[in-house]
């Protein structure tokens, strides 16, 4: 859980450098330069990524809940099953 709130400031904390280094970069120049074409290409790979991140970890949270609906469906089984046994041995 901490992980993915960590995930999430650095996914939205990459976009927001990524937008608000754009009219920086942009200045009064009709054109940029290498270097802030090459800065730009950087962020934009680093929020991809960040955001390549984020989709895995919803994969492994989805994957993880499921385990652990199975789990908790099985642990109702075993319970029934020990409560069945209960009673037989009373009976008995």
């Amino acid at each position: 859980m901490i992980k993915r709130k960590l995930l999430d400031k650095a996914v939205g904390a990459g976009l927001v450098v990524a937008l608000a280094s754009l009219p920086l970069f942009s200045g009064c120049v009709s054109m940029a330069s290498q270097e802030q074409l090459s800065m730009l290409q950087d962020a934009r790979k680093a929020a991809e990524a960040a955001e390549a991140d984020l989709a895995a970890c919803k994969q492994n949270k989805a994957n993880l809940e499921q385990t652990l609906a199975k789990k908790k469906q099985t642990l109702k089984e075993k319970i029934a099953d020990r409560e069945a046994v209960k009673k037989g041995l009373e009976t008995f």
